[in-house]
């Protein structure tokens, strides 16, 4: 279930090793960046949604994270600080390729795919998770999602965080997460309903 995924404890701690890079030892925070590589670009790529963009965002991500890291605090975990720095990079790239009139498709993988299943009564999922043509649909789907919407999506179903982490990345309340969300869902079956055959459900 979305949300529900428990991570085991790193060794050494985030909080060790950020104390360690505070005091000047750089070796520290590639410890940090090997750790959290693979879920910041996965985090990048469901909003931004091409490869070689979220590439060289998660990069500016750690750019970032590393000359602010002085002033975390540690009022949320690190993860959740920096899955925000990477949401607000994400967010910012596109508003600037939107001004550049750019346009790109790239996969998001099967969590938000399952997630639409979900929204179609009378369908079969099974025949519809074959349906390559019904997962393009729902990559084209997520992607005319508001910015806010997308990047609840990603956290929320492909990254599985939970309510909490997400609200806290995203930096806005539970109940408007929940908003998000329940609009996001509505917003995908609208457009799926729209582009689906009248046969898709079987």
């Amino acid at each position: 279930m979305a949300g529900t995924v428990r991570r085991p404890p790193q060794d050494p701690p985030d909080e060790a090793l950020i104390q360690r890079v505070i005091g000047g030892d750089d070796t520290a925070f590639g410890v940090l960046m090997e750790r959290y590589a693979d879920l910041v670009f996965s985090v990048v790529v469901g909003v931004v949604r091409n490869e070689d963009d979220a590439a060289d965002v998660t990069q500016e991500t750690f750019l970032r994270a590393y000359r602010a890291l002085p002033k975390f605090r540690g009022d949320s975990k690190f993860s959740s600080w920096l899955y925000r720095i990477a949401v607000n990079r994400s967010l910012t790239f596109l508003k600037k390729r939107k001004r550049r009139g750019l346009t790109v498709d790239i996969g998001l993988g099967p969590h938000i795919e399952a997630s639409a299943l979900d929204m179609r009564p009378g369908s079969d999922p099974e025949k519809l998770v074959l349906d390559s043509e019904f997962r393009r649909l729902v990559r084209d789907a997520v992607g005319e999602l508001p910015l806010k919407y997308r990047a609840a999506v990603t956290l929320f179903y492909i990254e599985e965080r939970s309510y909490k982490e997400v609200a806290r990345t995203l930096g806005i309340p539970m109940g408007t997460l929940k908003t998000h969300l329940h609009r996001a869902r509505a917003l995908l079956k609208e457009i799926l309903e729209k582009r689906l055959p009248p046969n898709a459900g079987g």
